[in-house]
């Protein structure tokens, strides 16, 4: 009876063992199957090694749009200045054509024209002025645009985080 004693107590033992492996399974299964669950995107055309960590993203993301303002800053301003550099043009074929039909001899005539023409040249400094402002954002824009991508282009991340990250900012 001994004998048989022994063989059941093995029996429950590897029932036991097996019942526990079956367990540690169930445990440890569903966290690969989460991750594989879990969408990725990328800045660029994506990349391999570590994910972004949520604060890394929430850095990647915040740069991203800063990029993106100061590019839209940047086509407004260029448009502003097209335009204005347009109106300058204007003006001085304007005064060409005065110049050409200006009685030398009226004081009031010549000092009006001198007038126009101190506007004009006060336009164009305002004009060089704001060029110059323009120049120095490009190049603070490239910078920052090197340093996205430098830190975040071809980064991987979860969609999830993303979306939390945005939901934060609301």
């Amino acid at each position: 009876m001994i004998p048989a004693m022994e063989s059941v107590s093995s029996s429950l033992r590897l029932l036991a063992a097996a019942g526990c492996a079956g367990l540690l399974i169930s445990i440890c299964a569903p966290a690969p199957a989460l991750a594989a669950d879990r969408k990725e995107a990328a800045f660029g055309k994506g990349g391999t090694g570590a994910y972004l960590t949520r604060d890394q993203l929430r850095g990647c993301l915040a740069r991203q749009d800063k990029v993106r303002q100061q590019a839209d800053e940047m086509t407004r301003e260029q448009a502003a200045l097209t335009e204005l550099k347009a109106a300058i043009a204007k003006s001085g074929e304007q005064l060409k054509a005065r110049l050409e039909t200006l009685d030398r001899t009226n004081a009031e005539a010549v000092q009006a024209y001198n007038d126009e023409a101190g506007a004009r040249d006060k336009q164009i400094d305002d004009y060089q002025a704001r060029v110059d402002a323009y120049n120095a954002k490009v190049e603070a824009s490239r910078a920052e645009k090197d340093a996205f991508g430098k830190g975040c282009d071809n980064r991987r991340y979860f969609e999830e985080d993303e979306i939390a990250i945005r939901r934060e900012k609301k």
